[in-house]
């Protein structure tokens, strides 16, 4: 029963793609500087419940607040 579940906060994640940069650049990172990710902008993003992948997903918004529209789940056994 949906009543019994009590409200738990799950840490929930969107990894936009992934970068390597030396330590020196990491250090001199300003505000305005650009990171080069390893994907394009229209690739789905991976949603993360914890550590775990669970759903794929495109950018967008809503309002006034970035968001998250889930493209796909993935299932345990993928």
């Amino acid at each position: 029963r949906e009543s019994l579940i009590k409200r738990v906060d799950v840490p929930v994640k969107v990894v936009m793609g992934q970068s390597a940069i030396s330590v020196s650049d990491f250090i001199g990172l300003q505000l305005g500087d650009i990171i080069r990710l390893d994907t394009t902008v229209d690739s789905e993003l991976d949603v993360y419940v914890g550590n775990i992948k669970k759903f794929k997903s495109v950018p967008g918004t809503e309002k006034d607040k970035y968001a998250a529209r889930v493209t796909e789940v993935i299932r345990e056994e993928e």
